[in-house]
């Protein structure tokens, strides 16, 4: 914000930013990972499709995000996608 007093860096913060910064990815890459092993990459590559949906729905749980026609046309498309792959 304007006028906001300045970052003052230490050892703390910088340990406390790359944390938030690499946890979660590191995190949800394990997690996506024994999944797959679980699973098989034949169903999860259906769920890479899906990440954009995931995004939408939880912009508009936790920020408010409002949902838009052409979030409802995404869905259809991704949803329709998965279906006509998954029936080859």
């Amino acid at each position: 914000a304007l006028g906001a007093q300045p970052v003052q860096w230490s050892w703390t913060l910088a340990a406390a930013l790359a944390y938030v910064a690499a946890g979660p990815g590191v995190i949800a890459f394990r997690c996506w990972g024994a999944g797959v092993q679980a699973a098989g990459p034949a169903i999860g590559a259906f769920f890479v499709n899906l990440t954009p949906l995931f995004t939408a729905v939880l912009s508009a749980a936790f920020l408010g995000d409002a949902p838009h026609g052409y979030h409802v046309a995404a869905f259809a498309l991704i949803v329709g996608g998965i279906v006509v792959s998954a029936r080859r």
